[in-house]
């Protein structure tokens, strides 16, 4: 039986199922394609009523047949986020660390990644940036410079002088 599953990233699975096939044989199928759990897998299908309707958890070993999925049905897949799967797990009693998956689509990781790494380079040009312009400063104090501190301060000196200069020149 052939099945089609639509991502909500917009793409299509065709997936190639027995008649008797269980809900956690479509979902195998369909976790090798999208590298992601089974856990995090979330069907939606068209009842008998052609009604739709999500496939709960509890219902993977019911067979498609059985909930109205014939030859081209069309469903729809979602993704559980990590976390979710995570606290099921531990409100359930079987979870541990050693138990959450991090597998994760090519899709996600690529767009994640990117923002997270022209972050981290922006962030990374300013701190080196102001660890220069502090060895600078540190190098002119040992040479007995002036710093650029100092030089806001000779500035500053210089325009309140300025402006007594002119207040003097007014009166």
């Amino acid at each position: 039986m052939k099945i089609s599953v639509e991502v909500i990233t917009g793409t299509f699975i065709d997936a190639e199922v027995s008649e008797n096939a269980t809900v956690k044989e479509l979902k195998e199928k369909i976790a090798t394609e999208v590298k992601l759990s089974v856990k995090r897998l979330i069907l939606v299908v068209k009842d008998k009523e052609e009604i739709r309707r999500m496939v709960k958890d509890d219902e993977d070993e019911m067979k498609l047949i059985d909930l109205g999925v014939k030859e081209d049905s069309h469903m729809y897949l979602f993704f559980k986020h990590p976390d979710l799967v995570y606290k099921e797990e531990r409100s359930q009693g079987r979870g541990d660390d050693a138990s959450v998956e991090e597998v994760s689509s090519e899709a996600e990781s690529k767009r994640g990644n990117k923002e997270e790494d022209e972050e981290a380079k922006g962030e990374e040009e300013d701190i080196a940036m102001k660890n220069g312009e502090e060895d600078r400063e540190q190098e002119k104090k040992k040479n007995g410079e002036e710093t650029k501190d100092d030089d806001n301060v000779e500035d500053g000196k210089e325009k309140a002088r300025e402006g007594e200069n002119e207040m003097d020149r007014a009166s």
